[in-house]
């Protein structure tokens, strides 16, 4: 390799990757189709490989692209960290966040420590609620941000999503419990019409297994609590740490889930530097599974 991976060309490569359609990425950067190719072949040039498979109409990364992927994502979050704090001096504000109570309990103490040690003069509120109530909060100018579920239909009238890393879902009962040999399956739920819950019921049905709903709740406590009791067995993302829950699977009797998406919104991208600060610090932050 003679030549430098630009950042520029770099950051092409990933949107490509994570949109997988030249337009919607030449829509994203304000650019042509043309120029978007352009870029590719360029960071194909001082690379040295070809990145993708030969047809960019149905794209898909070849060997030297696939390792050149992780390193292409560390090198824009380290570029996009250095620019942030040669600013973070000067970035003060309010900025209110929105975050279901299933992610905020696991996601947002570390990520907020870090985010209020970095800009001390940015005032973070906390405003939690499911998705589909978040999505119309940001519609109504009550959000600035938002980490939500991807949903069908769901979403923002107003502002731009981007996808910070999938979840897989995952069973959880009492350590030691024996809440899931129970038929009917004693079931610890979000509300209806969350993707957690239709998932979990859905795995249920195909495998012809009873259930029943024993508790509804919007809060992680309150599922955490049941399953805790051994009065029913919930579903959480994989990346909760459940101290006193022990994961679920085919040797209990349970099948597979469906994982989600994880999505971050802005109401107004460029609007606001305290709102755009703290959006890169959780897009670095929370796109990186600890």
């Amino acid at each position: 390799m003679s030549r430098t991976l630009e950042i520029g060309l770099l950051r092409t490569f990933v949107l490509l990757v994570e949109e997988k359609s030249v337009t919607r990425v030449a829509r994203r950067l304000n650019r042509t189709q043309p120029a978007i190719s352009l870029q590719i072949r360029r960071l194909e040039e001082a690379a040295g490989f070809s990145l993708f498979e030969p047809d960019l109409r149905h794209l898909k990364l070849s060997r030297h692209g696939e390792m050149l992927l992780p390193h292409a994502r560390t090198m824009l979050r380290l570029d996009e960290e250095a620019r942030l704090r040669l600013s973070a001096d000067d970035v003060a504000g309010r900025v209110t966040l929105g975050c279901p109570d299933l992610y905020a309990a696991f996601l947002l103490p570390q990520t907020l420590a870090r985010f209020r040690a970095s800009y001390p003069g940015v005032e973070v509120t906390v405003r939690c609620a499911l998705s589909r109530q978040l999505a119309q909060d940001m519609g109504e100018g009550l959000l600035d941000i938002a980490i939500a579920t991807r949903m069908p239909g769901v979403a923002p009238r107003v502002g731009t999503g981007t996808l910070l890393r999938p979840e897989p879902l995952i069973w959880l009962g009492a350590a030691g419990g024996v809440a899931h040999l129970a038929d009917p399956l004693p079931l610890a739920m979000l509300p209806d019409g969350n993707l957690y819950r239709d998932y979990a019921l859905a795995a249920l049905d195909r495998i012809g297994r009873r259930w029943r709903i024993a508790c509804i709740s919007e809060s992680i406590a309150g599922l955490q609590s049941m399953a805790l009791a051994d009065a029913a067995v919930c579903v959480l993302a994989q990346s909760v740490r459940a101290s006193g829950l022990s994961r679920l699977g085919n040797a209990e009797g349970l099948p597979p889930l469906q994982g989600v998406d994880l999505i971050l919104w802005e109401r107004h991208p460029g609007g606001s530097p305290a709102a755009d600060h703290l959006a890169a610090h959780i897009r670095r932050n929370v796109s990186e599974k600890e």
